[in-house]
């Protein structure tokens, strides 16, 4: 299954296939801003466009080089992140 990077890099901006892929990477981004503002964080859309970003590359990660300590080193990193936003308020 193709991931929502590669989706949105392989078709035609403006495409149907490219929108609805816009549309489900905003939706993300809008749950996990909702999720950020729930926990209290001082900036909950900053965090959750880092943490979209985290979530982005350690898919990319993943499947480029199969290692799961992939996803350990992205909990740690997502870890971090939330900690300090959480600090911050």
């Amino acid at each position: 299954m193709p991931s929502t990077a590669n989706t949105a890099a392989e078709s035609a901006a403006g495409s149907p296939v490219h929108a609805r892929t816009v549309e489900h990477k905003n939706a993300v981004r809008a749950w996990v801003t909702d999720l950020a503002r729930q926990s209290g964080a001082a900036e909950p859309e900053s965090l959750a466009r880092q943490l979209t970003l985290l979530l982005d590359g350690g898919l990319a990660g993943g499947v480029l080089d199969g290692d799961p300590a992939v996803a350990d080193a992205a909990k740690r990193s997502a870890r971090a992140l939330v900690d300090a936003a959480l600090r911050e308020r």
